[in-house]
């Protein structure tokens, strides 16, 4: 009995103190991310819940929590950072203290407000936008999120905390603006 409890815990332990997002795979067959950190009744007790959602999914999910403040705000924090998380490619993730930093901040404004859905999909829209490479400008990206912050009724100084770690977090993804794309083959002449 002792031994199998220790097994288990061996396994759960990882995943509930695990800083990054537990396993979330793809399933090729449906193309959608499937999480394995949450709980269902699974016998002896345990809990396994598995929930099937694009990460896409999962962001409006949280902006909506968020917005109803049916959590506390350090749960979302983590939630929110956990999707971001998802919403990256594999090899373009940024750090998960500068995401948290960003989520946190975002999550202690937003929490309880009412968003309508024109500021909730412009909210999404910057999130996506800024965990993918994309050709937006990171300035441009964080001016469409001050604004979006700014309409919501965020004031103007906590509105510059959370574009600041957005873009530290956009910066992370796709590098600062000045950054080229394409790195000069340095064999080549100037024209």
């Amino acid at each position: 009995m002792r031994i199998g409890m220790v097994s288990v815990l061996c396994v759960l332990l990882p995943l509930i103190y695990s800083p990054r997002p537990a396993a979330a795979q793809v399933n090729p067959a449906r193309s959608q991310s499937v999480r394995h950190d949450e709980f269902k009744p699974a016998g002896g007790g345990l809990q396994v819940k598995r929930v099937s959602s694009t990460p896409e999914q999962a962001l409006d999910s949280t902006l909506v929590t968020l917005k109803e403040g049916r959590a506390s705000q350090s749960h979302l924090s983590q939630e929110l950072a956990h999707v971001m998380m998802r919403l990256a490619e594999n090899n373009q993730q940024p750090r998960w203290p500068v995401v948290v930093s960003f989520a946190d901040k975002l999550t202690r404004e937003l929490i309880g407000r009412q968003l309508n859905n024109a500021q909730m999909t412009a909210m999404r829209e910057c999130i996506v936008e800024a965990m993918r490479r994309t050709g937006t400008s990171n300035t441009g990206l964080a001016s469409r999120l001050q604004q979006t912050l700014i309409g919501i009724g965020i004031d103007s100084s906590k509105t510059q905390l959370v574009v600041r770690d957005f873009i530290a977090v956009r910066e992370a993804v796709q590098g600062p603006d000045d950054s080229p794309l394409v790195k000069p083959n340095p064999f080549e002449k100037p024209r």
